[in-house]
């Protein structure tokens, strides 16, 4: 599979500043510090408590597409795929000082530990009186990067993140402290796992057209938001209801020695459900994948309590998705903040333009329409005579080789009706060829 490798764009190096230009015009009630590529609050409450995320860019809506109230205070933006240096994280809190306090949210990946921890201490350093006051959370919830690998360079931090800070946030939004804040974004960030897979890797804009990485009939499991190798390669590509399973499982193994990072008991569990699009998935594609994760998981008898789906953390154009799921607390465990304080924060409304609209509410149970016999339909027109043929099997056969002579014209058709028309031609024709030649081996079946 080609990557695609044309943009729209002025100059690969102003992109970056001219997107966060093109968000503030969406969202009026967020700024952004150009020099330092910072979208902030102008305005925000000094009396609650901030949060700061952010990392390189092309992986919008995050992180600066959450800005807003009950989300992120700030967002730092590196370059396309490059982590921002640490005076413009430390720009960005101290943009958003406050009396509360401020919690920190990166992803992990080195450079961004990096930045942002130094920005932590060199601000630190220059308040001493509020040294005490800036919390720092790394997210890691890639299941990919396995426990032997992941101690030398830790879990990957994927679309999990934006659950940590969106419930964060509201608790923040509802005043509370920054003990609070700190804890239970701690805590989300321990319960998370996510799981990605792509059908190609993507283009970074400036950079040189790159040929395949996958083949025609490659899929890649665990690949990373900024091209990293995956776990492992699939081919053929399996349809969803093979895939999915596989993914599932790596989520929730409790007897997988690299991958049991998240304390799933394998009974009674109860989860929120996020399907996140990487970029270049269409939505028709990303529906189908929700409706397979949520048979799967119900199969499972994993109670799913939320769902979200939509593009959270992008890697450009990369056609793929992940999964992650957040494991809420068994109904005993009195250590834990309790699900419907959980639930309640992830439902709170936002005004951040990236976060996308959910149900508020789990799931309802997948009814399908009762068929209407034919004795139920009023007015019901005579039925015709059966047609007898010379050569019944002869008959069928001619119908078999016409539908196949259709549907192998399908690309053709579809060619010149692009030209001529809307392009449906083939399509529509090699269904309808599709299902008559199923009909009749159907019949010839019986």
């Amino acid at each position: 599979m080609a990557v695609q490798s044309k943009h729209f764009l002025n100059d690969s190096s102003s992109l970056v500043v001219e997107s966060l230009e093109g968000l503030c015009a969406v969202n009026p009630q967020i700024s952004l510090d150009a020099p330092n590529k910072v979208v902030h609050l102008p305005s925000p409450n000094r009396s609650k408590v901030a949060l700061v995320c952010g990392g390189g860019s092309g992986h919008e809506p995050s992180h600066a597409g959450f800005v807003g109230d009950g989300v992120l205070t700030a967002a730092v933006c590196g370059n396309i795929f490059a982590s921002p240096n640490a005076s413009q994280v430390r720009r960005g809190i101290e943009l958003v000082d406050n009396n509360k306090g401020t919690v920190v949210i990166v992803k992990n990946y080195t450079g961004d530990v990096l930045a942002f921890g130094l920005a932590k201490e060199q601000y630190a350093a220059l308040h001493p009186d509020k040294a005490d006051q800036v919390k720092f959370v790394i997210v890691g919830d890639d299941v990919a990067v396995g426990k032997t690998q992941g101690d030398i360079v830790g879990r990957r931090g994927l679309a999990g993140t934006c659950l940590v800070y969106k419930i964060a946030g509201a608790l923040a939004h509802r005043g509370g402290s920054l003990d609070e804040v700190y804890d239970i974004a701690q805590w989300v960030s321990s319960r998370i796992a996510t799981i990605g897979v792509g059908l190609e890797h993507c283009h970074v804009p400036g950079t040189a057209p790159s040929g395949s990485h996958l083949s025609a009939t490659e899929i890649e499991i665990g690949m990373g938001i900024h091209n990293e190798s995956g776990h492992e390669r699939l081919s053929p590509a399996p349809p969803l209801k093979e895939l999915i399973p596989k993914l599932l499982k790596m989520l929730t193994s409790t007897n997988d020695p690299e991958r049991s990072f998240v304390p799933f008991q394998g009974t009674n569990d109860r989860v929120v459900l996020l399907v996140n699009n990487l970029g270049g998935l269409s939505e028709l594609e990303l529906g189908g994948i929700v409706g397979q994760v949520r048979k799967n998981l119900d199969a499972m008898g994993i109670g799913i309590y939320r769902v979200l789906s939509g593009s959270f953390m992008t890697s450009l154009n990369m056609p793929g998705f992940s999964i992650t799921l957040l494991l809420l607390p068994s109904y005993n465990d009195s250590s834990a903040p309790s699900s419907a304080l959980l639930l309640s924060l992830l439902d709170e409304d936002t005004n951040a333009p990236g976060w996308k609209w959910s149900s508020k509410a789990p799931p309802s149970a997948i009814t399908r329409a009762t068929p209407v016999s034919s004795s139920a339909v009023s007015g019901q027109a005579k039925r015709p005579s059966q047609l007898a043929f010379l050569d019944p099997q002869e008959f069928t056969a001619a119908i078999e080789r016409a539908c196949k002579q259709l549907i192998a014209a399908e690309p053709e058709i579809t060619y010149m009706d692009s030209i001529a028309g809307d392009g449906d031609c083939g399509l529509t024709l090699k269904a309808g060829a599709s299902g008559a030649w199923a009909f009749t081996s159907e019949i010839t079946r019986r």
